[in-house]
């Protein structure tokens, strides 16, 4: 059989044609189509709110008249807000021309004839250190020596400890 789609009564020829001998037999599945007791009582409640709101009395309820409420800054807010503008404004009016030259004298302590001459030696010896070759060392062996006390020293460890 090919995939086209044939009319019906050429279907129907070729069904008839089908040898019963040549098909297998085949155990069908039947699958429980009805909704489960969760979704019932879903389903259920959803009902019910529907209802109950389409069947909701309007008339039951209490008419109310809305307040607006207009909240008026404190006299301290105000008069922060008038200082701001004020601020504001002089400092977009400000002239220039107002301000007197100024001389800065700008002062550089040195450091003490001391603190230059420690100064020096610091970096002598920084420089003495880094510049030392290592070559010139001489190879030492270093004798590892446990001196064993002497029969006067035990001899006068013994009376202190009496």
């Amino acid at each position: 059989m090919t995939d086209t789609a044939k009319p019906p009564k050429q279907l129907l020829a070729e069904i008839g044609k089908v040898d019963p001998n040549k098909m297998k037999h085949v155990q069908t599945n039947e699958e429980n189509s009805l909704p489960s007791a969760e979704a019932i009582a879903q389903e259920k409640t959803e009902t019910e709110l529907r209802e109950r709101i389409g069947n909701f009395d309007k008339n039951n309820l209490k008419h109310t008249q809305p307040q607006e409420k207009v909240v008026l800054p404190t006299g301290e807010d105000v008069q922060q807000e008038k200082t701001e503008v004020e601020l504001r404004k002089s400092i977009g009016e400000f002239d220039k021309n107002n301000l007197k030259h100024q001389q800065v004298d700008e002062k550089n302590p040195l450091p003490s004839t001391e603190a230059i001459e420690a100064e020096k030696k610091e970096e002598e010896f920084k420089h003495s250190i880094e510049g030392f070759n290592r070559k010139s060392l001489k190879k030492a062996e270093t004798d590892v020596k446990n001196p064993l006390p002497t029969k006067e020293v035990i001899q006068q460890e013994k009376k202190a400890a009496k």
